[in-house]
């Protein structure tokens, strides 16, 4: 029964790349997709009984993966067709401006160079100190420091702010 339920994982494990492709397929989205076949996942390892042995396996996954993928779907329709039912409300003047700030920092941070972005996310969003930032990027740590402040420098360049000196 043990080896029967590891080779029945392992044989779940072998299937994740090809889950993952089909899953992208249909949500068009990674991260909507790499929960999906998580989800797909988990699903497949707590129904292990309701698979027919000897039947094909990758078929019943890619089976549980769309089914789960509909049924997202239409939970989204449902959700969207109540939130378009909500009475709409107007934005006053000090929260548009709020929101017109964000979207202008999120376009300022989209176009710094990558390696800038993930270095100034990890340390100032993230709230990661330079040592684990340079850990998770794979980078000496005074790496990250030049680009969290090169990005800092761009930034404050962008929105007119002169550039902080180094504390």
């Amino acid at each position: 029964m043990k080896q029967q339920a590891d080779e029945y994982r392992e044989a779940i494990v072998a299937l994740i790349p090809q889950l993952r492709a089909f899953a992208r397929f249909l949500a068009r989205d990674v991260a909507r997709a790499d929960d999906l076949v998580q989800d797909t996942i988990l699903r497949a390892l707590e129904r292990q009984d309701a698979w027919a042995e000897g039947s094909d396996l990758r078929a019943w996954t890619f089976r549980l993966l769309r089914n789960l993928f509909v049924d997202q779907q239409r939970r989204r329709r449902v959700e969207q067709r109540e939130l378009a039912a909500l009475p709409r409300v107007e934005a006053t003047a000090p929260v548009q401006a709020g929101r017109d700030a964000l979207h202008d920092l999120e376009t300022a941070i989209a176009a710094l160079p990558p390696p800038q972005r993930e270095a100034l996310i990890l340390v100032a969003a993230m709230e990661m100190d330079t040592a684990t930032a340079a850990t998770v990027i794979g980078v000496p740590e005074g790496t990250v420091k030049a680009r969290v402040s090169r990005a800092r420098a761009a930034l404050a360049g962008e929105f007119g702010a002169p550039p902080r000196s180094p504390a």
